[in-house]
């Protein structure tokens, strides 16, 4: 399996640049912990949004209110060279309704998908 295959979110069937998705359509509560489902935000919709120069896609989901309430993002970063050090992270974050977020981060270094390491932690504004 290609490298690249491993990092995406598995959204990847669209053309490069903008399409709109509807919430049946992304996976938003995956990677959501069981006692943090009831404190979220539940999107309406989604923007997506993929960079066709890099491997790298973004995916922004709105309330009622058109205000963001969940992100995710993948990125890959492969060097060329004699170590073809390998790079790569995926973000989730939920809103939740105190106006915190739950960010979800799996970062992966040198290609070791199975070595990726993931944690949670509570931030004050959406992930950029």
């Amino acid at each position: 399996m290609p490298l690249l295959s491993l990092y995406r979110n598995l959204y990847f069937d669209i053309q490069p640049g903008h399409a709109r998705r509807p919430a049946t359509a992304i996976r938003w509560s995956e990677d959501l912990p069981k006692k943090w489902q009831s404190q979220v935000v539940a999107p309406l919709y989604f923007d997506h949004y993929i960079e066709y120069q890099i491997a790298a896609e973004r995916i922004l989901g709105y309330d009622e209110d058109d205000t963001p309430c969940f992100c995710t993002f993948s990125h890959v970063q492969a060097e060329a060279g004699p170590d073809r050090s390998t790079w790569a992270e995926s973000l989730k974050a939920w809103r939740m309704r105190d106006g915190r977020w739950l960010i979800y981060r799996v970062i992966v270094r040198g290609g070791q998908v199975n070595r990726g390491r993931g944690f949670y932690v509570l931030g004050n504004a959406m992930p950029r």
